[in-house]
């Protein structure tokens, strides 16, 4: 892997008090390791629990890493355009925290970064997933697929985005909550940007329950693509 790649990984954070000091160790050691022109940002959504307190005791003065604490919680979504819009690395990465980065994940990236504008991460294994989970990620993928005309495998897992599709394509975000992956693709085919597909093997969440299964996300994320296909 070339030491010359650009590199903002973006981490959001609400309430994951177990687990976000681990992550974000992991992935600096990593990056360090392979000399990565790199910066983490960890955006913290207005968490409830430790989390605030755990990130400014193990990360503030390290200079690869840059803190932002939102005052309130806002959403997913929210919380990654805001990394974004802080990112100043070619190739942004947003890595949720509760699945830290290996050097075979990262590689994969990597070496398919060249050839296209977001290199596009779909999930052969959902590990957690109980028979919900899997029905509502099914009906939720046939939903975009087919409303907006996206034929990639999966819309809600990792992205890497070239920081061209913002600045210069124009792609725009106005999702606060999950809806804002799909919503980046479903914006970037329209202004003519490309999509490669790399399979992952995802870890499964070791404490917690996923944001995106619960109902309220899921009201919140079927009225945000409403309002986005209508307006």
């Amino acid at each position: 892997m070339s030491n010359a790649f650009s590199l903002s990984i973006v981490t959001p954070v609400f309430n994951e008090e177990p687990i976000i000091e681990n992550t974000v160790k992991t992935n600096l050691q990593l990056l360090r390791h392979l000399h990565f022109d790199f910066e983490i940002l960890i955006v913290n959504d207005g968490s409830t629990d430790g989390s605030a307190s755990i990130i400014d005791r193990c990360f503030s003065g390290i200079p690869e890493i840059k803190v932002i604490h939102k005052p309130v919680n806002e959403g997913f979504g929210s919380t990654v355009k805001t990394g974004i819009e802080s990112a100043r690395k070619e190739y942004i990465l947003c890595i949720p925290a509760d699945s830290p980065l290996t050097e075979e994940i990262l590689e994969l990236f990597v070496n398919s970064a060249p050839k296209a504008d977001i290199i596009v991460s779909y999930r052969i294994e959902r590990p957690g997933y109980n028979w919900r989970m899997n029905l509502n990620s099914v009906v939720y993928h046939f939903i975009i697929k087919n409303l907006f005309n996206l034929p990639l495998r999966d819309f809600n897992w990792i992205h890497l985005y070239h920081r061209r599709i913002f600045d210069e394509r124009g792609v725009t975000i106005t999702s606060k909550g999950i809806f804002m992956l799909a919503e980046v693709l479903i914006a970037a085919k329209k202004k003519g940007c490309t999509f490669y597909e790399i399979p992952m093997r995802p870890t499964q969440r070791i404490t917690g329950v996923a944001t995106a299964s619960k109902f309220t996300t899921i009201i919140k994320t079927v009225q945000e693509m409403a309002v986005y296909y209508f307006g």
